[in-house]
């Protein structure tokens, strides 16, 4: 399924707008509350170049960094309360510390030990497209069989015939509407795509697959509250679904909430941290927050995970903007 980016323009770093996150206490110096750490390897060297990301207690990202040549990070100017600290690098990831920031402890120094990393939610096995219950006919079985097939041969025309005389068959074949409103939405065909894809979610409403390819219809063809309802019904059924997060981060942000776009986007990465268009999303975001340090850091990984994509070069011109901006 194609994705489509818009990236924001640079004039924006100077944008007066900034995450409600980033502000902090008037009344304490900018430097009173503070996070500062270092971060080590199973063997106790520093590790430079790693990203340390802090979020607030509800999950939402406050800000980013990568440590330096001695594995050092600090985040200043925060609000006293409660942050998670986390980090993680190629293969690596830390646990998440929480730290309390108060009057009485406004500076808090960490360690942070990384640790080889677990299976994400994107080494989970795919879902288990075909496999129906027992209630479907053979013959609707066998029809969504050749199906799948004309799919993995690239006949679009051909695997929608078989799905939709799959589903003539028997109307609540979930796995035909399914992948009936994927094929339309790989055509664009959005309106098509949305009336399968309502049919699948009705068929079974515990498929998050269902809810996220609906969620994505409803933002391209922009009804932002239906998109809303249903990616937060799907959170609410698998809170580590990356791919809700970031559908839903993206709805925020052409609405112009950057806020709540950041909330979810941050999540995405921290579920997902490497897809590249979320890091892409996120610079985004940050530049439109006026956070032009974080959206460099963010641009960068974008390009190192995908130093061919669509938005390459694009995204390589802001770089090298924003380190002049920022010298």
């Amino acid at each position: 399924m194609t994705r489509v980016f818009i990236l924001v323009l640079f004039s924006s770093l100077f944008a007066t707008e900034a995450l409600a996150q980033r502000d902090f206490d008037p009344l304490a110096p900018g430097s009173l509350f503070e996070i500062s750490g270092q971060v080590r390897s199973t063997d106790n060297k520093v590790i430079e170049n790693v990203m340390v990301k802090l979020d607030n207690q509800s999950g939402a990202l406050v800000d980013q960094m990568t440590t330096d040549s001695m594995g050092r990070f600090r985040f200043t100017r925060l609000r006293q309360g409660q942050y998670r600290v986390s980090a993680s690098g190629a293969g690596v990831i830390s646990p998440v510390q929480t730290v309390d920031l108060s009057r009485s402890t406004p500076r808090v120094h960490i360690f942070i030990q990384l640790v080889p990393e677990q299976p994400t939610f994107g080494s989970r096995p795919p879902p288990r497209v075909g496999v129906v219950d027992a209630r479907v006919p053979p013959e609707a079985r066998a029809a969504f069989e050749k199906g799948r097939v004309a799919v993995s041969e690239k006949k679009s025309n051909a695997a929608i015939s078989y799905f939709k005389k799959a589903i003539e068959i028997y109307p609540d074949f979930h796995d035909a509407h399914l992948s009936l409103g994927q094929l339309y939405m790989d055509a664009s065909e959005w309106e098509k795509a949305e009336v399968s894809l309502r049919q699948a979610v009705k068929t079974n409403p515990k498929s998050v697959t269902a809810m996220v390819s609906l969620g994505e219809v409803y933002r391209r063809l922009k009804k932002y509250s239906d998109g809303e309802q249903v990616l937060a019904e799907a959170l609410k059924i698998d809170n580590e679904s990356w791919e809700s997060n970031f559908t839903l981060g993206r709805i925020y942000w052409e609405l112009k909430d950057i806020v709540k776009a950041g909330r979810y986007v941050g999540r995405a990465i921290q579920l997902q941290p490497n897809v590249a268009e979320s890091h892409l999303l996120a610079g985004n975001i940050f530049v439109r927050a006026g956070l032009p340090a974080q959206a460099l850091v963010e641009y960068e990984e974008y390009l190192r995970l995908a130093p061919q994509g669509e938005f390459a070069a694009q995204a390589q011109a802001l770089v090298e903007k924003l380190k002049k901006s920022l010298k």
